[in-house]
């Protein structure tokens, strides 16, 4: 187990409760505080953790997991960790006075340009350390910016807009800025050689990776494999992409875990978020749901909040709430109440998810849950939502 485990077990407590939750969680990736790229399994990580040994925190894993009565000699569970983040950006809040340095006029361009997806090269580098830190096992992101359309997307503006071909396509501060073609993209980059990363079918914004150590992605040796995921636009065709995209990701020594990235449409378009929640649990579209698994996980930016949003005015939310909860199909990872952090703090609204339908586990959100820290400064404007951090068990 490596020491991020470690640190979020001992923060949760024997009995793995739910971090995602107003519990204190001080301890959790006290590493990261101080400062990107720490190691986080240093002397006083390991200080602080030294009773959890790999041995203990799965024995703990398994006591929950598991009856009291499960015989001496039944396999052990395993456990990992699994972050979603919606890395993109507004352009609806005001950025002045950011302590990162992100303005209003940036906000434009990465708006204007890259449709508010991750692009302000300090974001990706803030992003490259907290990861580089936590070195999650397996990563679901959504609103990433896809590099190898800027050759194309600065070329259509060059003529028509020099404004804004000179800041989103020149200097060092933006994405299309620095890239050259066949330089690695952005996910890429963020992630470094350990691991290995698929895209959804038309749809390289959203991603998931793998740490290599820990699991390989079906068809998927490396990557960046773009339309690498399995997936499929909805039956009613409200999007042209896979905004819903399953992961089958084969364990080193153990079993397959399905794992699927969400990114519904946002705002009043029920029809289309119900129509992606259908593809979740019932049918994508080819006789078999995403969560075509033995064990799924379901993570991403979901665009509802099913415990402040009313059911009765937002069929996706109705729909939703008969597939998770207790006594439910799939069950909560994160937040299972009103009464745990927001993900998205501009709304104080919990719209990003983990859910599964046979693994617990518990989770907090960076940044939101007490200890924790996110990319960028605390009170950095430029991530609209803030990760979410689990460690899982896996029989």
């Amino acid at each position: 187990m490596n020491a991020s485990k470690g640190i979020l077990l001992a923060a949760c407590g024997s009995m793995l409760l739910a971090c995602g939750s107003t519990r204190d969680s001080s301890d959790i990736l006290q590493a990261y505080d101080n400062g990107p790229g720490v190691d986080i399994g240093s002397d006083l990580v390991q200080d602080e953790v030294a009773d959890v040994s790999r041995d203990s925190a799965v024995d703990t894993a398994v006591d929950v997991a598991a009856d009291e009565s499960v015989e001496a000699d039944a396999p052990p569970s395993r456990t990992f960790t699994i972050l979603t983040f919606n890395v993109g950006t507004t352009d609806n809040i005001s950025h002045d006075g950011d302590p990162d340095g992100y303005s209003d006029a940036l906000s434009v361009v990465n708006a204007a340009f890259y449709g508010n997806n991750l692009a302000w090269l300090p974001a990706q580098d803030s992003l490259k350390s907290l990861l580089e830190a936590l070195k999650p096992d397996i990563i679901g992101f959504q609103e990433l910016y896809f590099d190898g359309n800027c050759t194309s997307d600065c070329a259509a503006i060059e003529a028509g807009d020099p404004v804004l071909f000179s800041a989103a396509c020149e200097g060092d501060s933006m994405a299309c800025g620095t890239w050259t073609t066949g330089g690695p993209i952005t996910v890429r980059r963020i992630l470094g050689p350990d691991y290995a990363v698929a895209c959804a079918p038309n749809h390289p914004d959203n991603c998931v990776a793998v740490r290599k150590s820990f699991g390989a992605l079906k068809d998927c040796d490396d990557g960046p494999c773009l339309d690498g995921l399995d997936g499929l636009r909805p039956p009613n065709g409200c999007t042209g992409g896979a905004r819903v995209a399953t992961a089958v990701i084969g364990l080193v020594d153990g079993p397959e875990v399905a794992v699927v990235d969400v990114h519904t449409t946002a705002g009043t378009n029920v029809e289309c978020r119900t129509a992606q929640f259908q593809q979740v649990f019932e049918d994508r579209g080819d006789g078999k749901p995403a969560t075509f698994g033995q064990h799924n996980i379901v993570v991403g930016d979901m665009n509802i909040d099913p415990f402040l949003m009313n059911p009765d005015y937002d069929a996706s939310v109705a729909y939703w709430n008969q597939k998770v909860g207790v006594g439910k199909p799939f069950q909560y990872l994160s937040s299972s109440d009103s009464s745990g952090p927001n993900t998205h703090p501009y709304s104080f609204m919990k719209l990003d998810h983990v859910i599964s339908n046979d693994l617990i586990g518990s989770c907090v959100v960076l940044g939101v849950s007490e200890g924790t820290t996110a990319p960028l400064s605390i009170d950095s404007t430029y991530f609209d939502h803030r990760p979410v951090y689990c460690v899982v068990n896996v029989p």
